[in-house]
């Protein structure tokens, strides 16, 4: 098996982790809408307990810490101390954001609209903005570099060895 044929075999090995650590992603993402959304009808009530503004912020609060953890140790497989300035502000900057635009949506939903639906609706939406760019930012810079296991690193130093002409028929690799 010639380099450049070994090296797109571990490329395809990486695209599949990097999939796989995707829907990784997307999944404590969809048990975070869950728990948040639960909070959010039990707290709101459509408007007979808490503020929606009030009841978002509740909620989003109490689901961020288990997202937070699920993410660390089940997508990314980190373990071992917390790094304060490349993991917890970071992440919990993303969920202050996310909090903020949603807040001010569910208020002005709940005062323009009486239906819990509308507000629930908002919030999931609200988040959904950050939803992408927080998940390269996490995976790019939040977690750093070497964070993806030794593997993934064994095969991206790897590629980055193979050269544009080392293909035995003489053209230049694809991609290059």
């Amino acid at each position: 098996m010639s380099m450049v044929s070994t090296a797109r075999t571990r490329l395809v090995e990486l695209k599949d982790a990097h999939l796989l650590r995707a829907l990784k992603y997307a999944s404590v993402s969809v048990v975070g809408v869950v728990v948040t959304q639960v909070l959010l009808l039990a707290t709101y009530q459509n408007g007979e307990g808490l503020d929606a503004g009030w009841a978002n912020f509740v909620s989003v609060c109490i689901a961020s810490g288990p997202v937070y953890i699920l993410n660390r140790k089940w997508v990314w497989q980190k373990s071992g101390n917390h790094s304060v300035h490349r993991e917890v502000l970071p992440f919990w900057g993303f969920s202050l954001a996310g909090l903020l635009i949603s807040t001010v949506a569910v208020g002005y939903v709940s005062k323009h609209w009486d239906s819990q639906l509308a507000v629930s609706f908002t919030s999931v939406a609200s988040f959904g903005v950050l939803w992408v760019a927080k998940y390269f930012v996490l995976d790019a810079w939040m977690f750093g570099a070497g964070h993806h296991g030794a593997a993934e690193e064994a095969i991206a130093e790897e590629l980055a060895q193979v050269g544009h002409d080392d293909r035995s028929d003489g053209t230049a690799a694809e991609g290059a």
